[in-house]
């Protein structure tokens, strides 16, 4: 099993993960006294696609307006992966309205991939 610091994700050994991080000193505790939200933000940074996709719809889920330009950052900094970009459209679409809603979606509008710009100007879409 690999186990990954939540701040730096440097790779840890399981004998290990109750002490600070041997890269960047964080602490399990200082970690579990952050906010889900916050933790969930920094999930956007990971190096597996899986843990930044659950990541992508729990903040989706959870609806609040902060995570709106991470979600954005975190599809520009994959811009490859356009399934992660679309559902960070989706989940963007589902937070509250919010000036950092409409940051998040500017910033998606010059996406590399097509397909992300098209779901971001709302084309596209099934018609029922």
């Amino acid at each position: 099993m690999h186990l990954y610091c939540p701040l730096c994700f440097a790779e840890i050994g399981e004998d290990q993960q109750d002490a600070p991080c041997p890269v960047c000193g964080a602490t399990p505790d200082a970690w579990r006294r952050r906010d889900y939200t916050d933790r969930l933000i920094y999930a956007l940074r990971h190096p597996n696609p899986e843990v930044r996709m659950g990541a992508i719809i729990s903040l989706g889920n959870r609806r609040e307006p902060r995570a709106a330009v991470p979600l954005a950052e975190c599809a520009l900094a994959h811009p490859v992966d356009v399934v992660q970009a679309l559902a960070i459209v989706e989940a963007i679409r589902n937070l509250q309205a919010s000036p950092e809603r409409d940051e998040a979606l500017n910033l998606l509008a010059s996406h590399p991939a097509r397909v992300v710009r098209r779901a971001v100007a709302g084309k596209g879409e099934r018609q029922g």
